[in-house]
């Protein structure tokens, strides 16, 4: 299963790895910013990362997919 969308100016997946989900973030020059797994409850920690990386709005958009996933 993979999810891929835009959100901003960034270009996100959402793919099922090992039965883990592995979230891979891109921007609009095609540079990798961020490629982790999800854990089961992710941390403040990794949305800030995530944040401070994008945006607030690509934050929102993954933590949505990820709902619709569950």
């Amino acid at each position: 299963m993979n999810i891929m969308f835009d959100s901003s100016d960034y270009f996100v997946r959402i793919r099922n790895k090992g039965g883990h989900l592995k979230v891979t973030i891109w921007n609009n020059s095609g540079d990798k910013l961020l490629s982790d797994f999800l854990g089961p409850d992710p941390t403040a920690q990794f949305w800030n990362s995530v944040e401070k990386l994008t945006n607030s709005t690509v934050v929102e958009d993954i933590k949505k997919y990820i709902r619709k996933l569950s």
